[in-house]
């Protein structure tokens, strides 16, 4: 479905996608750190007096899985923020801002 503008009736529009950016980079970050706390403390458990190079590997990989889970659910999550509640659509024309739901 092709938006159009109710100003203008441009059919020139553009996303902004303000909250799916800041949930995605919000998530990344909060999913990073504790995937790196996840795998920093099943380390020490695991293997305490263990070699030091897999306890940093296993906090870098829990932080790379932690991160790339965390930026998919801020992304969603932003998504249906952008969609519900703000005024995400611009118009490229008129630069006119609305949302998909107040048409």
């Amino acid at each position: 479905m092709t938006s159009q503008c109710p100003r203008c009736q441009s059919q020139h529009i553009d996303t902004k996608d303000l909250a799916k950016k800041a949930g995605s980079t919000l998530g990344t970050l909060a999913g990073a750190a504790s995937g790196a706390a996840s795998g920093l403390s099943r380390s020490e458990i695991s293997s305490a007096g263990g070699a030091i190079l897999g306890v940093v590997a296993k906090a870098i990989l829990g932080g790379l899985i932690g991160s790339a889970t965390g930026c998919a659910v801020g992304a969603r999550l932003g998504e249906v923020i952008d969609i519900n509640v703000l005024d995400n659509l611009h118009c490229l024309s008129c630069g006119y801002t609305f949302s998909s739901k107040n048409r």
